[in-house]
């Protein structure tokens, strides 16, 4: 007995002894993936690039607690209201470009938000930023990202925490104005440079129409997103449904969140990007209902600060527009980006912001 017992403790050592550099190895890899070492971006996650996060991210049903959107007599906007858009405001001076920098030296830091799960995320983005890193000169090139907010991109790129952000159209014109951004330029997905949101509810559900969101449960993904909240909320609006007044809302904060809620039936319609659901087969497909379409919205605009180092900026907007089409995958192409193009967007959410009650 004594000699099984001190062979079973040879092993067990021996097994220990074997592991113990493999768990080493393992921990070592795993700091390549993402590392915390901003101190002031609270809870943004940075990515190096070639690695990817594993996003476990549960469904989040607390009740949205923003105000209600109204007109100015109290009641809900119906579909034959017209409006008129408001002259628009001056906008502050333009900040002057910043200095050039030595880019050999610089870990470029680029900000995505989270429409999708991390992993879908920087699988997509590794080969393009590789690409950026090869092109631009740079030391390396990071994603970052927050698997809870949009808003939180643009915070990072306000403090200049990060250099540029790939966020949509809405979520850009919210903070243009107040912290000095600048368009450098957009996505194209192959001949596109717009998308749709689209409202999907499950097929034998008790949704089978827009009206039907009435009295129900729905899903949107993030209060600043165009084709996950704006644009869908435009719509809502035009044919008389006030989600906040009429139904119960969510927020899910990515939109492969409101499509697996849909399907899992936790919610009785959502909005999500229609690009989404190319990734559904035949079969799941026959599971949902397309309830309709937002109209076209143009396409994800990346971003900068207005005093970002001007060298940066014209190199890194010279190496996006050098993608080549499907010559990265899961990357769109890129083409100069300039404000006016997203006139047709200020005038939704201008809409959008004339129904809140007024103070």
């Amino acid at each position: 007995m004594k000699f099984a017992f001190r062979i079973s403790l040879l092993l067990v050592f021996m097994c220990a002894s074997l592991l113990l550099p493999f768990s080493a190895v393992v921990a070592q890899d795993a700091s390549d993936f993402y590392s915390d070492d901003y101190p002031n971006y609270e809870e943004e996650q940075d990515f190096f690039r070639g690695g990817y996060y594993e996003d476990d991210v549960e469904y989040d049903f607390s009740d949205y607690p923003g105000d209600d959107y109204q007109s100015d007599s109290g009641e809900s906007a119906d579909a034959g209201d017209s409006y008129q858009q408001p002259a628009a405001a001056p906008r502050p001076p333009a900040l002057p470009a910043g200095e050039p920098i030595k880019l050999e030296e610089k870990s470029i830091r680029f900000g995505r938000i989270p429409y999708l799960s991390m992993r879908d995320m920087m699988t997509q983005a590794v080969p393009l930023l590789r690409f950026l890193q090869k092109e631009t000169g740079a030391k390396e090139v990071r994603l970052v990202s927050n698997r809870n907010s949009y808003a939180s991109i643009l915070d990072a790129l306000a403090r200049g925490n990060i250099d540029f952000a790939w966020v949509g159209p809405t979520a850009y014109l919210n903070r243009r104005d107040q912290d000095h951004l600048m368009p450098v330029a957009k996505a194209k997905f192959g001949e596109a440079t717009a998308y749709r949101g689209v409202f999907i509810a499950p097929a034998k559900g008790k949704v089978q129409g827009l009206e039907d969101i009435k009295g129900s449960s729905i899903a949107f993904v993030d209060p600043e997103s165009a084709s996950g909240y704006i644009y869908p909320l435009y719509l809502l609006k035009e044919i008389g449904v006030d989600p906040h007044k009429h139904s119960k809302v969510y927020f899910l904060k990515n939109h492969d969140n409101v499509l697996r809620a849909v399907f899992e039936g936790k919610v009785d319609s959502g909005v999500c990007l229609e690009e989404t659901l190319k990734k559904l087969s035949k079969a799941q497909l026959e599971r949902i209902i397309i309830l309709g379409k937002t109209n076209e919205i143009p396409s994800d605009v990346i971003v900068c600060r207005q005093d970002c180092p001007i060298n940066l900026r014209e190199k890194f907007l010279e190496a996006l527009l050098k993608v080549k089409p499907e010559a990265l995958p899961g990357s769109p192409t890129f083409l100069p980006a300039y404000d006016e193009e997203f006139d047709s967007v200020l005038a939704v959410m201008h809409y959008i912001e004339s129904l809140k009650p007024q103070n």
